[in-house]
């Protein structure tokens, strides 16, 4: 008899960013999905979610970025990064956290398998579900971008209404949307 959490999906902690510049995004194409989507990726061990947005938007863009409070974030944007008499660090807080399916194939199989389920996920994680923390970021520097081609199959900038024709999920383009709403709330 399988345990009650092993019939829990395998869930990855994942962060992505959203880089918006003068009424455009940053994308990339996921060379393995096929899709235009935010720059992000794993959390690694002993790395905050906002340390892996920041990291995995440089490594796949070469955007040396910030993550910041959105502008409506009703947390002091004076208590970010900073560390007050008490050892409390106030750090910047994502615009969304969703949890997605990566893998169902991986999970339907490992259930009907139970015991003599062996793992082929095609994710070098065996993930079958991400947790997502989607930030807003800032440059650090300048925007010249550069593609990861390991990674990725394009990048570029992509205004909302060009957002509408790209091939890409709903979902990512709702949280794309949702990020310039955020930026527009501060303007």
């Amino acid at each position: 008899m399988q345990s009650a959490e092993n019939l829990s999906p395998k869930i990855c902690y994942t962060a992505v960013g959203v880089l918006i510049h003068e009424g455009k995004v940053l994308l990339v194409k996921h060379k393995k999905l096929g899709i235009w989507l935010n720059p992000g990726g794993h959390i690694e061990a002993n790395e905050l979610p906002y340390q892996a947005a920041e990291r995995e938007f440089f490594e796949e863009t070469g955007v040396k970025v910030r993550a910041v409070n959105a502008p409506n974030n009703q947390v002091p944007l004076l208590l970010s990064n900073c560390t007050t008499e008490d050892d409390t660090q106030y750090l910047p807080a994502p615009i969304l956290v969703n949890l997605h399916w990566v893998c169902r194939e991986n999970y339907e199989l490992r259930m009907s398998l139970g015991a003599a389920y062996q793992p082929a996920a095609p994710w070098k994680r065996g993930c079958e579900q991400h947790l997502g923390f989607v930030y807003i970021l800032e440059p650090m520097g300048g925007l010249t971008f550069v593609q990861d081609e390991t990674e990725t199959d394009g990048i570029g900038w992509f205004t909302l209404q060009e957002l509408k024709n790209l091939e890409t999920k709903e979902s990512i383009r709702k949280e794309v949307e949702y990020a310039f709403e955020c930026i527009r709330v501060g303007s």
